[in-house]
């Protein structure tokens, strides 16, 4: 747990200077970064603290609400959450934290984040190739990259599996940081299927899955009554 402390006088000459702390951790997604930061007021007056200040060299001074009042001698636990780009990429950041005018050292230790969603999430197809559009969202820290043909095993909900589903992309995509892309490809429901059966797939795209429905239909080979 950090201590943020008054500042110290000078020490006296031929004495040892006093040990340096280590670096207050912040550690989460980029979102909830979060550390405990205690406060001691080493003072003969009431220390009032009023906010948190995280300074990171080449990005905009964050300022963090966080109020304690900490009598003297009396030490203050603060939670303190921050947030940072949600593309942020995973790793350690150095900063500083300012709180009651004391600096100290900090390291913000952002963690990786994979998550995704597409729209739309389901979809009713017909055998044969449909051309599709589908709006990709990364919604994590991390760059995904997109199979050009992905394929998902079409069930009945008996115990043997049927034939594929397959999407084809038209172009390579890599989807960016906390991006959106929407993706174009063509998606091809085999022939053979079942017709008075329905029959869902779940075909991948990244992190997300495609779920395909092909409903029941009249069978062209069905006889007349």
């Amino acid at each position: 747990m950090a201590t943020a402390r008054r500042k110290a006088p000078a020490p006296a000459p031929g004495k040892a200077p006093p040990k340096q702390q280590e670096p207050l951790i912040f550690t989460g997604p980029p979102n909830r970064l979060s550390a405990d930061l205690t406060v001691a007021n080493t003072g003969d007056r009431r220390l009032a603290v009023r906010g948190v200040t995280i300074v990171r060299e080449g990005s905009v001074d964050l300022d963090v609400q966080a109020a304690a009042l900490v009598p003297p001698g009396a030490t203050a636990s603060l939670a303190v959450t921050l947030p940072m780009d949600p593309g942020t990429s995973p790793g350690d950041y150095p900063a500083e934290v300012q709180v009651a005018g004391i600096r100290r050292a900090a390291v913000l230790r952002v963690e990786t984040v994979l998550a995704m969603h597409i729209t739309p999430r389901r979809l009713l197809a017909e055998p044969g190739t449909h051309a599709v559009s589908i709006i990709a969202v990364n919604e994590g820290n991390v760059e995904l990259t997109l199979a050009s043909v992905t394929k998902g095993r079409t069930s009945d909900g008996g115990k043997e599996p049927g034939p594929d589903v397959t999407l084809t992309l038209k172009t390579p995509v890599i989807l960016a940081a906390a991006s959106t892309v929407t993706v174009h490809g063509r998606l091809n429901v085999p022939p053979s299927l079942e017709p008075t059966r329905r029959h869902i797939a779940k075909v991948p795209i990244g992190l997300a899955d495609l779920e395909v429905i092909i409903l029941p239909r009249k069978s062209v080979t069905e006889a007349k009554p």
